[in-house]
């Protein structure tokens, strides 16, 4: 995960907010992401893709 959703997730945590952080750890044939693409997501935000979207 990069510096800046590092920052991010450990400001949702010190406010108390949930997230995850969705990581591709595989792929197979033709995929819009490749492996170690990550995002961040919580119940109002979603920062990054693991789709084909930037």
């Amino acid at each position: 995960m990069n510096t800046d959703l590092h920052a991010i997730a450990a400001g949702w945590l010190a406010a108390g907010q949930a997230g995850v952080v969705v990581d591709v750890v595989r792929t197979a044939g033709s995929v819009p992401r490749e492996a170690g693409t990550r995002m961040l997501v919580s119940a109002t935000q979603a920062l990054g893709t693991i789709g084909g979207g930037h």
